[in-house]
Order: structure tokens, then sequence, then C-alpha cells
């Protein structure tokens, strides 16, 4: 499928998308592609740079993609900083469940950021690994600021800075440095303080398999849903494929075990959804990214739009809210989102009304009262 997706875009491509010019802000080694994609009956273009960081070993690279309308776009754009073990790719080519199509189908360029992992072969060896050791938060952090800078030399308006769980902690980092740099900070459903628990093992990486769903089964298993979901589970114990993604996901023990990851018993998002999100996850995480000192709220508030799932409990609804505040002040406005676990703040059947909607109206400066 995705090969599928990807010759058509190259077909598209000699339609002629004029990419944006770009500013570097420093001197970086980059490729770019453009191409074409048609979102209901929009043109958009698509372009993406793969840039070397430093110190240039093999896997020191990250990209840049930008959506937007093909026929220009002045005004505010947004950067997207994903969570743990995602990228910036769309795996869903639909602006119902993806915020940046339906972001740059409303006019709003629309960019979001490859991190280093997304550079690391999922079969890569131990030996291979052993090169993300040292990439702690502050590698993170430092190809963040840069992104934003790449971004703000293509982009002529106002920089909205979003971010998604470990993503939302890079932007309160960003924040922290640099606040008057952005017009604002977009939260899905993170906090500042995120370190978390490293997990078992002391390697140095996170594997996106896990002692219950190992790679290869991992895998096999979302592949099984968005072909089938009511076809057999490659899983033992479930009648149906999309039964058995559901109730892994549902009682994730790393999210509470009740619906912290993603509300599927009560169908808050579309299984079939949230295996093609789960799909485009790259395998490999540093553990030294997880161990960072909290960063400190800047003199001045940023204005600050947060979303909160409500399956992890009161107490991360709460985190949510309190980063909002110390980092936007009183002014924040912070939305909790009833009975959605943490996935279901990207992709839930709803969140074209709940969170897109309101994002939109926020970068485009209709500001709602908390």
């Amino acid at each position: 499928m995705r090969a599928c997706l990807a010759a058509v875009l190259a077909l598209l491509a000699v339609a002629g998308c004029r990419g944006p010019a770009v500013d570097r802000g420093e001197t970086a080694r980059c490729s770019h592609i453009q191409s074409v994609r048609a979102v209901r009956g929009l043109a958009l273009c698509e372009d993406v740079w793969s840039c070397a960081r430093p110190p240039g070993g093999p896997f020191d690279r990250v990209g840049l993609r930008r959506l937007a309308p093909c026929d220009g776009a002045p005004g505010p754009a947004m950067l997207y900083l994903p969570g743990m073990f995602m990228n910036a790719e769309t795996p869903i080519d639909d602006p119902r469940f993806d915020l940046r199509l339906y972001l740059a189908q409303a006019g709003i360029p629309a960019w979001g950021l490859d991190y280093r992992t997304h550079a690391v072969p999922p079969e890569s060896t131990p030996a291979a690994l052993a090169a993300l050791a040292r990439w702690g938060a502050d590698v993170f952090v430092a190809d963040a600021e840069w992104a934003a800078a790449f971004v703000r030399g293509v982009e002529r308006g106002p920089l909205h800075l979003a971010g998604f769980s470990f993503g939302a902690g890079l932007a309160y980092r960003l924040a922290s440095r640099q606040p008057a740099a952005l017009a604002s900070l977009v939260i899905l459903d993170g906090v500042a303080d995120a370190a978390r628990e490293a997990g078992a093992g002391t390697g140095p990486v996170l594997d996106a398999g896990s002692s219950r769903l190992p790679w290869p089964q991992r895998e096999a298993l979302l592949a099984a849903v968005v072909t089938d979901p009511d076809g057999p589970s490659p899983v033992p114990g479930f009648p149906t494929a999309a039964r058995a993604l559901a109730e892994t996901l549902f009682t994730a023990p790393s999210f509470g075990g009740d619906g912290g990851l993603a509300n599927t018993r009560d169908d808050v998002s579309d299984v079939t959804v949230l295996a093609r999100l789960l799909a485009s996850y790259d395998r490999w995480w540093p553990r030294a990214a997880l161990d960072a000192d909290p960063p400190r709220a800047p003199g001045t508030p940023v204005p600050v739009l947060a979303f909160a799932s409500t399956r992890l409990g009161t107490e991360w609804t709460e985190r949510v809210r309190q980063s909002a505040r110390a980092f936007g002040g009183d002014a924040a406005v912070v939305r909790g989102l009833p009975r959605h676990g943490h996935l279901d703040v990207l992709v839930a059947r709803s969140a074209a009304r709940t969170v897109y909607e309101p994002v939109r109206a926020w970068i485009a400066g209709e500001r709602p009262s908390g």
C-alpha cells in the first residue's frame, strides 16, 4: 500500500509543486523532494527534507515535512513534534484523523519533525544501536530548535508549536528557551515534566515491541487489522484481529491497564485507524532521552491551548493543566476530553470536532475562553 502511494505521489510531483524558498539558518546537508496529494479535491503540496545533524553518524539525520495548499498559504504556520517512537509521516490519508492534513486543507501550513529515530532501521544490530546511547533529551531539544528555525526561514507568519506526549515536553522546553519566537503552544496530552520510567532492561534503547507483543508479532497484528479487521487474529486467544488489537491497547499496563492508551471498549477511536497509526511507528527509542530535568517556565507567559485525556486518571489530567498554567498563566486554555485515552486525543472519531477545529481556530486567532 505504501509503495503504491509513493508511486502515485511521484507521478503527481511532475504537476509542479513550486517549493518554498528555504533559509536554513545554518549550514546543513539536506535532500529535498516534492509531491502533490489530493485531499477531498484540494491539491496539497508536500515538501520533505532529510537533513544531516551533528556529529554526522549514520543515524544522525532528521526529516521535516510540510503540507500546504499549492496556491500558497500566507499567514501563521504550525510545527508538530510527535511522541515517542513516532514520526511526521501521515499514515492516515484522511483529514478527519490527521491534524496536519486538517490544518493544511484549511490553508494553514503544517510541518512535522522526523526525529533521528526515524533513520534507524528496525533490523539494526545491538552494535549499531549503541550509537543511540548518546541521544539524551538535549539532542532532541537541539534538533527541535533547529527545525523551528528552519520553519521560520520558510514561513513569514507566526509559528505555533504543537506537540503530542513526548513532543509536548519538547515544545515546553523550546518555549522555556525562546518564548518570544513562538506565537503559541498547542499541547496534545503532554506535560512539561515529561520524564518516564525507562522500563525493564538496561540497554541503550527501548523497543516498540514488548514482552506482551514482540515486534514481529506486533507487525503481523497491525497488518492483519489494516487488511481485514474481522479476519483471524495472529495473536492466539482472540476471535478477530481487531479484537486482539483493541484488548491489547485497552489493557496496556504502562498506561494504567484501563483504557489509558486507547479506550477501545467505548469505541472512541476506530481500531483500524489506530492500527494505521501504530504501524507507522519507528522501532527504537533511546533510553537516555527519558531522563531530563523539567524546564523552567518563561518569565513572560506563552499562549497555551492544551488537550488532556481523561482515562489516565485525574492526576494525569491535573498535570496537563498545571503545565499549561505554568507556561501560559491564567489565560491558558485546557480542555479535558471525556473517555479519551492517550492515542484517542490524536485520532478519535470526534477528533476533527473536539481537537482539530479548536486548534485551527486558535491558530487563526479565534481565542476561546478556558
